[in-house]
């Protein structure tokens, strides 16, 4: 799919995750070390908005934030802009995998992440359509990743309807720690 927009959500164990007003000043310290290593703007907070945003990093390529959607709290990752080189992806899911491990350094969070059930979007609906040839073209891609990661086949589930950006929910078998995924990643 010749989309460049890539959303990966990864969930926080629902009684582990901290107060959102907790996230912003980590956020601030991110930017302000260049943690990341790539261009970052300014941090938001839209905790306000319910089922919203949350807080966000907001980035020249890539967003980093704190995701309140679905009423399901977690770190989303947005990818803007096409990677150089790779897997577009694996990409953004080592994104979101790296912003956890940066969020699991620091101790007045204390999140734990969720590892086997990841949410992936692509809200582009002109490059990436929320149809069933959409969903296999996905799936496609998203089996041969989870093989990889999991030693083992995930099950992907479609998590939109035609009216809403393309989105994959893919549950794991198993829930290997955040640095267990990122060392298997391509």
């Amino acid at each position: 799919m010749p989309t460049r927009k890539i959303q990966v959500k990864l969930y926080f164990v629902a009684s582990e995750r901290p107060p959102l007003e907790r996230f912003v000043p980590v956020l601030h310290t991110i930017l302000r070390d260049d943690a990341l290593g790539e261009l970052m703007i300014d941090v938001v907070d839209y905790g306000h908005v319910h089922h919203g945003p949350g807080v966000v990093l907001i980035g020249h390529a890539t967003d980093y934030g704190i995701d309140l959607g679905e009423g399901r709290p977690g770190v989303l990752v947005f990818r803007k802009r096409e990677p150089v080189t790779g897997d577009r992806i694996a990409d953004a899911l080592g994104r979101a995998l790296r912003f956890a491990a940066l969020l699991a350094r620091v101790p007045e969070l204390g999140s734990a992440l969720r590892t086997d059930e990841v949410l992936i979007r692509l809200p582009d609906r002109l490059h990436a359509p929320s149809t069933d040839a959409g969903f296999e073209r996905l799936t496609a891609e998203l089996s041969a990743l989870g093989q990889r990661l999991y030693d083992a086949p995930v099950a992907l589930e479609r998590a939109s309807s035609p009216r809403q950006p393309l989105s994959v929910r893919w549950r794991a078998p198993s829930s290997p720690t955040v640095e267990e995924l990122l060392a298997r990643l391509p």
